[in-house]
């Protein structure tokens, strides 16, 4: 008789000691206990939502423990790894949070470059693990970011262009499903569609991912690009050339704009070198819009990437997508008033960043956006405490212009609680696939935050 690997759980060397070891029992976490807030804290200071129980899960033998328990007791799940959830919705309240940050194990096989890392990896130990080897996975570039949730959503960054996203090399995947059972990707091929792209914390709790790598370029080059003392048109000015310019681009080549008070700053990067020919006509032409530099800058891969971490947490933020864009005509009847709040607004950020490329090849997911070549970012930071009133109305009025726009579709890791239509801006002719699942995988709706995918009929 065949078995399959789901019914082989009983057996699975991940749900096993090593011979001769007695595995340490999973511990749980209440308020007030010594090790809780740690294991409870989110990237986003402002964040104070607290489970009444923590679940530190080592091995996958821990995730099905936690998830039964959760299932006697009646408790709703939620799932942590990185923490860098930008609204809470890998924390809850009262229920039980399954944190993930002790399932880090990683390996590369040196022969097919497949690579198979734990849900709580963080992206500068995947980046550390591979790149001495000679490979990498293409993904974002803030350190801190558990591996599960930035593929689970997508996972996009300065290679996505030229290799495209985190989960476009998702190979295969193992789940722990509402009902404690191990699910493999390799036999329920649904499975794997709906872990590219389709979102985190919605069908169960991933424990393996195992990933295709890419050879490591040698270098990354880079520039930047300012432009200083603006008022908003000339802000606006600035994002518009640079549209022009980054369409020009090819897949080698990331770009992004990012206005900030009166100041419009442009990155750019490329896998290949400075001196080629579309990396010199992008900088030359940005050098005639006005903007100043001091000049590229090329270093080792593994260097280079370590400038793009980001700052340390956790700390207070809003930050939510401002949406997919085809070019600067979808943002043309909101630009000069998102350039006049971000110009009088202190501490709001308005970010566009280029896609497309290998994005478009993709293959067969529950990603939606592959024809989109800009994602736009809205972000507000501020010191300590709750936002600031001004720094709210700012970010407000922004999204708001944005709705008046069109701008409807919108990148599930960068999620927005206030969207009131998010199952469509998320996950648009995917979502009734995403609900089919959940109804498979989670039918007592055990795994559960305010943008989940729903049960039919929810």
């Amino acid at each position: 008789m065949s078995v399959s690997r789901r019914t082989f759980l009983g057996l699975s060397m991940a749900a096993l000691p090593a011979w001769g070891q007695v595995r340490p029992a999973l511990r749980y976490l209440q308020p007030g206990d010594a090790g809780y807030e740690e294991a409870r804290q989110p990237f986003n200071s402002i964040i104070l939502l607290r489970p009444g129980r923590i679940a530190c899960c080592r091995t996958e033998a821990d995730v099905i423990a936690a998830v039964r328990h959760a299932k006697e007791a009646g408790l709703p799940v939620a799932i942590k790894s990185g923490g860098h959830d930008f609204h809470g919705f890998s924390l809850n309240d009262g229920g039980l949070l399954v944190e993930l940050s002790g399932m880090a194990a990683r390996a590369l096989d040196a022969k097919t470059g497949h690579f198979t890392a734990g849900p709580g990896l963080k992206l500068r130990d995947c980046y550390s693990a591979l790149i001495p080897r000679g490979r990498f996975l293409p993904a974002g570039s803030c350190g801190g970011v558990g591996l599960s949730g930035l593929t689970l959503g997508g996972g996009y960054g300065l290679f996505s262009r030229e290799f495209g996203l985190t989960c476009d090399h998702l190979l295969s995947v193992r789940l722990v499903d509402g009902q404690g059972e191990v699910r493999d990707s390799r036999d329920e091929p649904e499975l794997l569609w709906a872990c590219r792209g389709g979102g985190n914390g919605n069908f169960g709790i991933v424990t393996s991912f195992t990933f295709e790598t890419r050879a490591a370029p040698p270098t990354l080059a880079s520039r930047k690009f300012v432009a200083k003392g603006l008022d908003a048109r000339g802000l606006a000015r600035c994002m518009e050339r640079w549209f022009e310019i980054a369409a020009a681009l090819p897949e080698p080549c990331f770009s992004a704009v990012i206005l900030n008070g009166s100041q419009a700053t442009v990155l750019l990067t490329s896998t290949k070198s400075a001196d080629g020919p579309a990396f010199v006509t992008a900088s030359k032409a940005l050098l005639q819009a006005g903007f100043t530099s001091k000049g590229p800058l090329t270093r080792p891969f593994a260097r280079a990437l370590v400038t793009y971490e980001g700052r340390p947490g956790p700390l207070p933020f809003d930050n939510v997508s401002a949406g997919y864009y085809r070019g600067h005509d979808d943002l043309k009847s909101a630009a000069a008033g998102i350039c006049e709040t971000v110009r009088a607004t202190p501490g709001l950020i308005f970010q566009v960043n280029t896609l497309g490329g290998a994005i478009a090849r993709g293959p067969d997911s529950a990603y939606p956006h592959r024809e989109f070549p800009f994602l736009g970012e809205l972000q507000a930071y501020w010191e300590k405490g709750a936002i600031p009133a001004k720094l709210a109305a700012g970010h407000a009025s922004v999204r708001a212009a944005l709705e008046a726009a069109g701008i409807r579709r919108h990148y599930r890791n960068y999620p927005d609680p206030r969207l009131a239509d998010w199952q469509t801006a998320y996950f648009p002719g995917t979502y009734e696939r995403l609900q089919k699942l959940k109804a498979t995988l989670d039918p007592d709706d055990r795994f559960r935050h305010p943008q989940s995918v729903r049960l039919p009929g929810n």
